[in-house]
């Protein structure tokens, strides 16, 4: 039966096929299967309805959407992965569409926002070059005060144009002063168009004493230039000029018969971030009878004790003579800048990045052969890189409510290249590195800030001490401040930065003439020691930022979606030092400040009260911050 039902099938099949052939050609069979395939694929392709976006964001109408959105739409992958949202543009609506978290679209909107501005800007700029003079209205007629106003600064101008000559009339009193090196380029004293003079000339010469002042400034800009040369400096890999200043490494002689190792540092201890390669801490041993150690050729010999305390106590003699000689030469050269300076003792370990192979030396020869060889390189480490680390430490200085009023305190220490603008008479300059400090207001506003270039390293004194576990490093340096301007390319960079959304971290964004390498979030504890020293602990929070420099300019990079390297340090400096070094800051061309590089010394009470005073807060630290056995200084 089966049999003949499958037969019976077939033969039907095949029957109304011959049957269909006849009332269809191939041409109409053709037409109704692409028919078929359209309405397919039409279903496969219509579009699921989707919920209504939380948040959608328009175009501005006078932008063009790829100036915004970026080729194969990069800003909206790029804000996408940045604020943890969704979106889509929809084109016919001119629309960026969002979804996500209310705080979430919150900072993608802030990134939208910005990244508008800083195009419709550039857009701006572009037209104002292109724009040519055609016809337009007649000029309006100035105001009485606008007249006014022309008239004053024509007569500025050309008072400076007489004063930039000679005299019209013969004056009773003239002066001189003779370079007396030609070696150094009048240029680098008076300008490229003596524009350095020109606060000088406006001194008139009708009086023996403002020729005189006048004199006397013109010579003190080129005793500044001469002490500036005078700066040990070298030439990195970029062919620019580091200045490094003088460096002194030291050891403090321990009271007991000690040898010293340059060992390995400890599991434990944490680096400088700015060392990338092997570095060696000192160490003492205390010595026996005789001590076995392996000579440079592979043969065993032995040390003897050493317990010259005659030769230890002629390093102590050295080290006040040398850190008095070093202070004295680093005001004297200073004394003049027109620059800010900052002086500091910091306290944590140093750490020889530059060291001989043999491990262990006796401590009058590691002095006089080792560190006295101005060879030997080094970097500082701090003290701790947790919070609960320095608890015992907060707490003695919390004592007595000797904490400042705001403490703490947090700035911005953001590490820039500034590029020349395309256009102008600095189109050629190299590229140079400045650094800006930036803080907050409460609000979230941006509240002091400055800016800084041409830093020199002028003094670097390392002590290393083997009867603590820390150690001491006297450091001082200087920075040209630039003039705060709001509206100018520092300015604009400065009023760009933001916080993000709860304030903890920075948001900031390339410019065209501005990118950023480096951000260092420092908080800042403050406490008077004593009737005149002040205690600084901060919380250091590093951001290397050179694979951000190529940034796109009006980009925002949240520093929150970046890893950072955490530290803790502690400094040490006496305020009449920031009270005497603040006149510096705002000296005028020529000037010299209130502060003699003697008065200093005196003020301090001499380098031994000095040493003293470092001494009493190194017993401190060793008793409420105490280190973990092994790698001692």
């Amino acid at each position: 039966m089966s049999k003949s039902y499958n037969q019976y099938n077939n033969q039907h099949n095949q029957d109304n096929r011959q049957g269909n052939s006849e009332f269809y050609d191939e041409e109409e069979a053709d037409q109704w299967r692409h028919r078929q395939q359209l309405q397919k694929k039409d279903h496969e392709e219509r579009p699921v309805p989707k919920r209504t976006p939380d948040e959608v964001w328009l175009i501005p109408p006078n932008v063009r959407p790829v100036d915004i959105l970026g080729e194969k739409r990069f800003h909206v992958q790029r804000i996408e992965k940045l604020t943890n949202t969704h979106m889509i543009y929809n084109e016919d609506e001119a629309q960026i569409e969002i979804w996500g978290a209310r705080e979430d679209i919150d900072q993608a909107l802030k990134q939208w926002f910005a990244l508008s501005e800083t195009v419709l800007t550039k857009d701006l700029q572009e037209r104002s070059k292109r724009k040519v003079k055609g016809w337009a209205k007649p000029e309006k007629a100035l105001s009485e005060k606008q007249k006014r106003k022309i008239e004053r600064r024509e007569a500025r101008e050309r008072e400076d144009r007489d004063y930039r000559g000679f005299p019209p009339d013969r004056k009773p009193f003239n002066g001189h002063f003779v370079f007396p090196n030609s070696e150094i380029p009048i240029s680098r004293i008076i300008g490229e168009k003596e524009e350095t003079l020109h606060p000088l000339i406006r001194i008139v010469g009708d009086t023996y004493d403002s020729v005189e002042e006048a004199t006397m400034r013109v010579k003190h800009l080129y005793i500044k230039v001469v002490a500036s040369r005078s700066v040990p400096n070298v030439t990195n890999k970029d062919n620019a000029i580091v200045y490094k200043g003088w460096v002194l490494h030291m050891i403090e002689p321990p009271n007991k018969p000690y040898k010293v190792r340059i060992a390995n540092p400890a599991p434990w201890f944490n680096k400088p971030h700015d060392v990338f390669g092997l570095f060696k801490l000192l160490e003492p041993v205390l010595e026996g009878d005789k001590i076995s150690v392996v000579g440079k050729n592979g043969g065993s010999r032995e040390l003897n004790p050493n317990s010259n305390f005659d030769a230890l106590h002629n390093i102590r003699v050295s080290n006040v003579k040398r850190i008095e000689d070093a202070l004295i030469k680093a005001f004297g050269t200073i004394h003049l800048f027109d620059e800010e300076i900052k002086m500091r003792i910091r306290f944590g370990h140093v750490c020889l990045t530059d060291f001989p192979r043999e491990p262990l030396w006796a401590i009058d020869r590691l002095n006089d052969k080792i560190l006295s060889d101005s060879r030997l390189q080094s970097k500082f480490a701090t003290i701790a890189n947790h919070f609960r680390q320095l608890d015992a430490l907060f707490e003695i200085l919390s004592d007595c409510d000797r904490q400042w009023d705001g403490s703490p305190f947090r700035e911005y220490k953001i590490l820039v290249i500034r590029r020349p603008p395309p256009m102008g008479r600095n189109a050629r300059v190299e590229p140079w590195p400045c650094a800006f400090d930036v803080q907050f207001k409460e609000d979230g506003k941006i509240g002091l800030w400055n800016v800084t270039t041409h830093d020199k390293n002028i003094l670097d004194i390392n002590m290393s001490c083997l009867d603590n576990v820390y150690s001491w490093k006297l450091n001082i340096k200087t920075a040209k401040r630039l003039p705060n301007d709001k509206f100018n390319a520092l300015g604009t960079f400065v009023y760009k930065l933001r916080l993000s959304q709860n304030n903890e971290h920075l948001v900031y964004s390339n410019t065209d003439e501005i990118n950023v390498t480096s951000v260092c979030e420092k908080n800042r504890w403050k406490y008077w020691w004593g009737d005149h020293y002040v205690v600084e602990v901060t919380r250091y929070k590093f951001w290397d930022l050179k694979d951000k420099i190529t940034s796109s300019p009006g980009v925002e990079v949240p520093l929150d979606k970046e890893s950072a390297a955490v530290t803790y340090g502690v400094s040490f400096y006496r305020k009449s030092w920031e009270d005497n070094f603040a006149f510096n800051s705002n000296l005028n061309v020529g000037e010299t400040p209130e502060w003699h590089p003697y008065d200093i010394m005196e003020e301090t009470g001499g380098v031994n009260a000095l040493l003293s005073e470092i001494r009493n807060f190194l017993e401190v630290l060793q008793d409420k911050l105490p280190l973990p056995v092994g790698n001692r200084q």
